[in-house]
């Protein structure tokens, strides 16, 4: 009798394999393969390839544009770990698409205070490299703080939680809000 844990993981690694080869549908069909043979009591924080095999399904769904699929996906990662960077990653990406703009704040804003946890090369993460921060603050961030309805609120929020915290990649995007803040204020006095 096979070991179930053991085929997941040869279905991920598999679907690893297509990726690299540039094989997106083929590594999609492994990765729900892999993502079938997880049992309950497998779906847990310690299965680094359970959630890598959920978050790389995430992420291909998304490219599919299958909304209710990678949103199902996302949800199931951040219940078992609310503080995956690539989970909300996705999950502002998610929000961008359907215009709920303060959650996509939100999302980016925990996405950014999960940068600083330790565990960042033990999940190995497929969006915490330097590519991806440029994108959430040159166009994410911007985007979500210009529409959310309650970005003054939410900027106030952020700026207590930078001198909470300190955290370096919290306190750029305060950076970014101020500035927007200060273009408003600017239009609305011209």
């Amino acid at each position: 009798m096979s070991d179930r844990s053991n085929d997941y993981e040869v279905n991920y690694k598999s679907a690893l394999s297509f990726l690299k080869q540039g094989l997106k549908e083929q590594a999609f069909d492994c990765l729900n393969m892999a993502y079938s043979q997880v049992s309950s009591e497998h779906k847990t924080v310690d299965n680094v390839f359970y959630l890598n095999i959920l978050s790389n399904l995430s992420a291909l769904s998304l490219e599919k544009t299958d909304k209710s699929r990678t949103k199902t996906l996302i949800e199931e990662g951040l219940s078992v770990k609310k503080d995956h960077a690539d989970f909300l990653f996705l999950k502002s990406l998610l929000l961008m698409d359907e215009n709920r703009y303060d959650e996509m704040l939100e999302a980016i804003i925990h996405y950014l205070l999960s940068l600083e946890a330790d565990d960042i090369s033990l999940y190995n993460y497929m969006y915490t490299h330097e590519g991806v921060l440029i994108e959430i603050y040159d166009n994410l961030l911007p985007v979500a703080y210009k529409y959310a309805f309650q970005h003054s609120q939410i900027g106030d929020v952020v700026s207590r939680m930078c001198e909470a915290t300190g955290n370096r990649w919290l306190v750029r995007a305060h950076e970014i809000m101020v500035k927007i803040d200060s273009e408003r204020t600017e239009k609305g006095h011209s």
